[in-house]
């Protein structure tokens, strides 16, 4: 075969394998409409290699033009408005940069399967676009053989790491099959041109990119499935979550991770507002809380935080049972309007739901959208509200609680003993025996006037912020005063510290009726915390915060303080971190300390083309992963120069003038071959030094050819060289290394120091 004919077939395969690559995103959108973009924008640089390097355009020309031309075709694929007739205009370049701001928002909140928006379409382009480019370069500007596929490796394992698993199989078997077809060929083409090797190297062009290629490869792979999870702000800011990479908490799903601002800190932001916004409207038969989250999992960091995680498809289902739907359900139809995140607010406990898909907690039934975002979302939701037995809650016994529930009377080790002994003194003092009786004597001391607790949003909270327990300081004699996120996470652990099963409820009170339009409004200084206790055999409301007037946050529904029931279920896992004492600062002045960690949501659902998850990229850590890369890449270049230099000192200080001159060749064979102009292996010195007289520059051509002649004396003649000639002999070494530096620009010069080839022979 050819050279020629085997050189076309390997930037075919090549191109095979760029598209197979591509084609691997179809398991992180979910439609077709990203195929042909991404298949253009993959056979595009090797098109564009291959025409310019039949005409011997530079490396830098080619993909100065390849850049072009991509950034031309992203916005004729994605926008052929801001062209004119598919030629780029004065605004393109505004067009192309909002998109790929779109994009980058995308994929910090995208869905998996995500849409083919065309943000997401443009990054989807730019990065094969930048792997198709890398591979073509390493395969046929440097003659890579396995590290030209590391680039498309590459974006096959990040698109299989995050998307989901159908494709698995045709993605793979395409993917290897085209990895081996060009492997085939690029080692034919390779061979054609005395390549005997399989990866190889040859004395000549700088192979040390070989290397690189392959370095980078793995930094690729492994900074995506482990060093970037764990890079600090990884996990409070979210870039993907270490549990999303493997499979669920029984070995049999595949992971997603969501995040989300911490329900309870968000309340505190929302107080700070100085005019109340709308946050979402309702249609209901009922005034209610409209719960968003519950919280289960109490720790004692930072003064005190309630957290949720819900992991494994026991804990989280796709969409509510809908099989026993109660006829006194209560219905409710939700307009979201300004509402963040992805919670859907809805009465506890919902029982069935309309007009949008969801993953649901099933202990809490905590809903949680399967879009980006809820903003703009219309559903309908039937809610069993259920009511109290008569005797069967006033009742009961002191038994321990259902084994599903005991997780949900834990404290951690180091609980203030001042708040248990607090929270026994108070029921001992009512004469409190039966777990209603406990629950109601807790509800009553935080709601009695004597006690002295007052709903203040005005109130210095910094102390209880830095606090080793914000409880404690809430307790204190003078100091209780705050507001809904003080009295519900108080309480809740108050009451685990008595033996009762407790969590915090986030959500909204019911809002201010429209009379226009028969619908609650609900703001965002509706926002509320509330705990909820387990009795008997259902999950109950209690309210042990005091009603604002005037203010937000407030308790706000009848009955309030006389522990009506807040919705039956059993022990829940779900979305949320936050601080058990977030301290908002009240409207209008400075916010208060920091209200604590980012959410972290990780869900873990059953393997199916229906999973979702979120991915959501932190701009903090991203910067951090570019700062190792850099820093990295600077020592590696400080490495290579300075093994450089103390090579070359070495072989001038070699104790024999024979040894020392041979030195000076071997240098001098190093900077032809950073160059570009191989030696050859059967070539001698002085046929080297006349076949390079025509290539190097002219002030090369002659100190080449006197040191061919010296070294060629010195390792052949009869007499031995002495010092002076291993000094002459270095002279001219230096002078070729002058002629080659001084006959090109800055960056060629840089680029050859920085070549790693030399230090491998």
């Amino acid at each position: 075969m050819a050279p020629r004919r085997s050189h076309e077939l390997a930037v075919v395969a090549l191109a095979a394998l760029s598209v197979a690559a591509a084609l691997a995103l179809g398991r992180v959108f979910d439609a077709a409409g990203f195929v042909a973009p991404v298949v253009g924008a993959a056979l595009l640089p090797h098109a564009l290699g291959a025409l310019t390097r039949r005409h011997g355009w530079s490396v830098a020309t080619t993909l100065l033009a390849s850049a072009a031309g991509m950034v031309a075709y992203t916005i004729w694929v994605v926008d052929p408005g801001a062209t004119t007739y598919g030629v780029p205009t004065a605004g393109t370049l505004e067009v192309f940069v909002d998109h790929l701001g779109d994009g980058y928002e995308e994929l910090r909140t995208a869905v998996v399967p995500a849409p083919v928006t065309d943000g997401a379409l443009v990054l989807a382009v730019l990065a094969t676009w930048a792997m198709a480019q890398t591979a073509d370069l390493l395969a046929f500007r440097r003659d890579a053989c396995v590290a030209a596929v590391a680039p498309a490796l590459a974006v096959f394992i990040w698109a299989a790491t995050l998307g989901t698993p159908e494709l698995r199989t045709r993605t793979t078997v395409g993917f290897a099959a085209a990895a081996v077809v060009f492997l085939w060929c690029q080692h034919q083409a390779l061979l054609e041109r005395h390549r005997a090797a399989f990866v190889g190297r040859r004395l000549g062009r700088g192979t040390g990119l070989v290397t690189a290629g392959i370095v980078a490869g793995i930094v690729a792979v492994l900074g995506g499935a482990v060093v970037g999870p764990a890079l600090p702000g990884a996990e409070s800011d979210g870039l993907v979550d270490v549990k999303g990479l493997g499979g669920g908490a029984e070995g049999d799903g595949s992971a997603r991770s969501y995040q989300t601002d911490p329900p309870l800190a968000t309340i505190g932001d929302n107080f700070r507002e100085p005019e109340p916004r709308e946050v979402f409207t309702v249609e209901s038969e009922v005034a209610e809380y409209w719960r968003i989250a519950a919280l289960d999992r109490y720790s004692s960091s930072d003064g005190g935080q309630w957290t949720l995680t819900a992991e494994g498809s026991d804990e989280v289902a796709e969409g509510l049972d809908e099989t026993s739907v109660r006829s006194d359900a209560v219905r409710q139809v939700f307009r979201i309007t300004g509402l963040g995140g992805r919670w859907m607010p809805a009465a506890y406990e919902a029982v069935l739901l309309r007009g949008a898909d969801a993953l649901v907690v099933t202990a809490s039934t905590t809903l949680v959208s399967e879009r980006d975002r809820v903003t703009g979302l219309e559903y309908t939701v039937r809610s069993a509200i259920p009511t109290v037995p008569d005797g069967r809650i006033e009742g009961g016994d002191d038994s321990p609680p259902p084994a599903g529930v005991a997780p949900y009377t834990e404290l951690p080790s180091d609980f203030p003993a001042d708040v248990s002994a607090r929270a026994r003194e108070i029921v001992a003092g009512a004469g409190a025996t039966t777990p209603t009786e406990r629950a109601r004597a807790l509800e009553a001391f935080f709601r009695s006037p004597d006690e002295g607790f007052t709903y203040d949003l005005d109130v210095d909270l910094s102390s209880r912020a830095q606090s080793q327990s914000a409880i404690s300081e809430f307790l204190a004699p003078g100091n209780r005063r705050g507001f809904c996120v003080q009295f519900a996470g108080s309480y809740a652990a108050m009451a685990r510290a008595v033996g009762l099963p407790a969590r915090v409820a986030v959500g909204y009170t019911p809002g201010a009726p429209d009379p226009a339009t028969g619908r609650f409004r609900v703001t965002t200084w509706d926002a509320h915390a509330w705990p909820e206790v387990f009795l008997v055999d259902r999950w109950v409301r209690f309210e042990p915060t005091p009603p604002g007037p005037g203010q937000p946050g407030g308790a706000d529904l009848p009955g309030a303080g006389t522990g009506t029931t807040g919705g039956a279920g059993t022990t829940a896992t779900a979305p949320g971190t936050v601080p058990a004492t977030a301290p908002p600062s009240p409207p209008g002045e400075a916010p208060a300390p920091d209200a604590g960690p980012v959410a972290d949501v990780s869900i873990d659902a059953p393997g199916s083309r229906d999973d979702r998850g979120l991915v959501a990229v932190s701009a903090v850590t991203v910067a951090i992963g570019a700062g190792v890369v850099i820093g990295l890449a600077a020592v590696a270049a400080v490495a290579v120069v300075v093994a450089k230099t103390r090579r070359r000192a070495r072989r001038r200080a070699r104790p024999e003038a024979v040894g020392a001159i041979a030195g000076a060749w071997e240098d001098t064979l190093e900077r032809l071959s950073e160059a570009g102009m191989a030696a050859g292996s059967a070539r001698t010195p002085l046929e080297l030094a006349g076949d390079a007289g025509e290539r190097v520059p002219v002030g090369a051509a002659a100190p080449l050819r006197l040191l061919a002649e010296t070294y060629t004396a010195a390792r052949y003649g009869l007499a031995p060289p002495d010092r002076a000639d291993a000094d002459r002999a270095w002279s001219m070494a230096i002078a070729v290394d002058d002629a080659l530096a001084g006959d090109v620009s800055l960056w060629v010069r840089w680029r050859r120091r920085l070549d790693p080839t030399p230090l491998r022979r």
